[in-house]
């Protein structure tokens, strides 16, 4: 646990490391337009059909490659350079981005370009995402690999406030619209025209970090992969490796629950994206614009929550706070219809107009974007704890497959639920599963209780190892 204590310090230090940096800022930069272009996804595609499902329809467009390529991606990637990965990623997401401005320009009623579109962005995507966290222990000590996951993500929380709340909005609500040779020139075209021309941005900044970083990292856990790409052809043994990637993480107890765990979120997050309108413009009676001010506090709620985790986890322990937080997601949920009843019937004229509401909804936002970190972060940080190098791809990939296999049905389910039932019954049903899944988490990690002390133990002696390794590093120093 002293390694959790030490978690929030040194973010400074790792930024003065010029390579680090890079990587760093590509991520901000590519998770933050990443988010701002999805918000405007939903809010084009809602103008268009006033749908939840349809909404629902968009979303599972981007899932459905990941549960196909997740894993063999996920292979793939272990054994690929990983800045090749990264850079030609960018690249092929910002060509991708100029064809959706494209779509915009020319049949911007037609679904189907924009569905087609958003599948190639998320086909990409499935190679970055386990490139980059394969990439983050080749550029940093094992002392620093803490403070590093740390702050990567405070810094994918951060981006989905930049994105959603910031960025997107921004741009939608003030850009102006004009006309270019006889073209319309709307907000959404402008905002996508940037979102491709910061992915080349990004491609650059991987691309000026220097390639030997890449290579073997500075530190190995004692272990090699069994299959490597010296005996075995990639391509032929996707499935093996993926097999292998499946078995080792069901093997490790403590591993699975994790990514259970973090697929839970994933869902939760993807689901809260879908009905972040509904909530908006059928619960709470408001107009669309205010979807980002209604939500801002969610946003803060992540960052803050991302700053105080490694705190609460070392004070509560990860399966306590994973429960709390579950707990406190499901009473967040419940407690927006309920809210609102309270206030039509207090006042039936103008209860929507009411500051008392607003503050409380807000307060509720940011409760439940806290209670997402309690899962999120724990969950995150036992994966990369739990998983050797030579593995970690797959392990990611596998995960990512896990997160939208369970995705797409529950989005098909609650968009349809929403629009014939109504969102209330939408966040009734939302927060039972919460619940539900919090008790199945203290029920999974009570039936292999034994795994869960052993894989403690190891990573205690793991701990003292390393600073026994610190002490005869400065003995030796002292005595040259």
């Amino acid at each position: 646990m002293a390694a959790l204590a030490n978690r929030g310090e040194g973010f400074l230090t790792l930024l003065r490391k010029k390579n680090f940096l890079r990587l760093w800022l590509a991520q901000l930069i590519s998770m933050t337009i990443f988010n701002a272009s999805n918000y405007a996804l939903l809010i084009l595609i809602q103008t268009l059909t006033h749908s939840t499902t349809l909404v629902g329809v968009a979303i599972i467009s981007f899932s459905i490659p990941a549960i196909i390529l997740g894993a063999p991606a996920g292979v793939l990637v272990d054994h690929m350079n990983k800045r090749r990965v990264l850079w030609a990623s960018n690249c092929l997401r910002a060509i991708a981005t100029f064809l959706f401005v494209i779509s915009l320009l020319t049949a911007r009623s037609l679904l189907l370009p924009i569905y087609l579109i958003t599948f190639m962005i998320s086909v990409i995507s499935q190679f970055f995402t386990p490139a980059e966290s394969s990439a983050i222990p080749k550029l940093v000590s094992e002392e620093e690999l803490m403070p590093a996951l740390s702050l990567f993500n405070i810094t994918f929380m951060l981006s989905q406030a930049l994105g959603y709340v910031i960025l997107g909005p921004t741009m939608l609500t003030l850009l102006p619209t004009f006309t270019l040779v006889g073209i319309t020139i709307d907000p959404a075209v402008q905002l996508y025209t940037v979102v491709a021309l910061l992915y080349m941005v990004c491609a650059l900044l991987i691309l000026s970090i220097p390639p030997k970083n890449f290579e073997q990292t500075q530190y190995q856990s004692g272990k090699t992969a069994p299959l490597t790409t010296q005996t075995l052809g990639i391509i032929s043994n996707v499935w093996s490796e993926t097999k292998q990637g499946w078995s080792f993480v069901r093997g490790k107890k403590p591993l699975f629950l994790a990514v259970v765990q973090l697929s839970f979120a994933g869902v939760l997050i993807v689901v809260i994206g879908e009905i972040a309108l509904p909530i908006v413009t059928n619960l709470l009676d408001m107009s669309i614009n205010t979807v980002p001010f209604v939500f801002a506090p969610a946003g803060i709620g992540l960052v803050v929550g991302s700053v105080l985790m490694p705190r609460i986890t070392q004070r509560l322990g990860r399966s306590r706070t994973v429960f709390i937080g579950t707990v406190a997601l499901t009473l967040s949920t419940l407690l927006l219809p309920l809210i609102t009843l309270l206030a039509h019937a207090l006042q039936p004229n103008g209860w929507n107009q009411s500051p008392l509401l607003l503050f409380i909804v807000a307060l509720i936002m940011f409760a439940a974007g806290v209670a997402l970190d309690c899962i999120n972060v724990p969950a995150q940080t036992a994966i990369q704890e739990l998983t050797p190098e030579w593995i970690k791809g797959r392990v990611i990939g596998l995960q990512l497959v896990l997160y939208n296999a369970c995705s797409i049905p529950v989005i098909l389910f609650l968009g349809a639920l929403s629009d014939h039932f109504g969102i209330d019954r939408v966040l009734y049903l939302m927060s039972a599963g919460e619940l539900a899944f919090g008790f199945w988490g203290l029920y999974y990690e009570r039936r292999h209780s034994q795994h869960f002390l052993a894989q403690s133990q190891q990573v205690e002696e793991a701990q003292n190892l390393s600073e026994s390794d610190k002490i005869s590093q400065g003995s030796s120093k002292l005595i040259d």
